[in-house]
């Protein structure tokens, strides 16, 4: 096939000129550094991601809010706790357990589950279902009746708001959008930085709930006591046990413990009550029967 170009010249333009100029010198390089242009374009992601998923996770807390206890109840939860050292509730530990949970106006439907677990591990946690779980390792530090029902009020409280389901859902919710960028970013490091940002705003919730659990703890002790004296206690043995140095509140789950403290001394304050109160101390035979394995 034969082609034609036809050069239609016209009639108002007879002396039309054609130039071929040479082009300037950088004209397909941006003026801007491009590490600045990255960086805007990496701080834009970052809080389109934080905004994103502080909507998601509000909304997954109003959904998962809903959730009727029962259903959570009836989690296989038991398999997964620590069967192999647990033991029967000693009989003082439930006798405070009850004490704290009736102190703490649960509703009706609302049951909790105290488990004891021999083991070192200085640890107690709440959980799906309304299981609450204490480890000798923790009991064994502490001195008082006061402190031990401070521990237990905290993760009372902690099933009283949902926390556990509430937490459970935002995992979900930001594992599989951190999953999702995974995939469609494609690159290590923007997805790690994301990352990073998802993981943040999941454990700023986490640190929410401990306050919110430390004050309903906080009010538990001035119902049983008159004081919140045991809050105290039970910071400054984590203080001494743990330290807060080099740590920073952003990057842990828990917050400070001295933020802990600030805020206890707060709700004393506002509460108008005396510090420096007798605590219980913890009966000996109690004491006694918490031995290793």
């Amino acid at each position: 096939m034969v082609r034609h170009l036809f050069l239609i010249r016209r009639p108002d333009h007879p002396s039309m000129e054609y130039t071929n100029p040479e082009l300037p010198e950088g004209i397909n390089t941006s003026k801007q550094n491009p590490l600045k242009e990255f960086a805007i374009l990496t701080l834009g992601m970052v809080g389109v991601l934080f905004i994103s998923l502080t909507l998601l996770i509000l909304l997954v807390d109003y959904f998962a809010d809903k959730i009727p206890f029962d259903w959570e109840r009836s989690l296989p939860v038991t398999r997964f706790l620590d069967s192999k050292n647990s033991e029967k509730l000693p009989l003082y530990l439930e006798q405070v357990s009850q004490q704290v949970i009736q102190s703490l106006d649960l509703p009706e439907s609302m049951t909790i589950s105290v488990h004891y677990v021999n083991s070192d591990t200085v640890n107690a946690f709440a959980t799906l279902g309304g299981h609450i779980v204490l480890y000798r390792g923790l009991l064994e530090k502490l001195g008082y009746e006061d402190e031990l029902s401070m521990v237990i009020a905290h993760e009372v409280a902690h099933i009283k708001y949902r926390h556990p389901i509430l937490s459970a859902s935002h995992g979900v919710v930001t594992g599989l959008v951190l999953s999702f960028i995974g995939l469609s970013s494609g690159d290590g490091v923007v997805s790690d930085l994301l990352g990073s940002v998802g993981m943040a705003t999941m454990i700023k919730y986490s640190r929410d709930y401990e306050y919110q659990a430390d004050s309903d703890a906080v009010e538990s002790l001035i119902r049983i006591y008159g004081h919140a004296d045991g809050a105290m206690g039970l910071f400054n043995i984590f203080d001494s046990a743990k330290g807060d140095i080099g740590t920073v509140e952003f990057l842990s789950t828990h917050p400070l413990t001295k933020n802990r403290i600030t805020q206890v001394g707060t709700m004393i304050e506002g509460r108008n009550i005396l510090n420096k109160n007798d605590m219980i101390p913890l009966p000996q035979a109690f004491k006694d029967g918490l031995k290793q394995p």
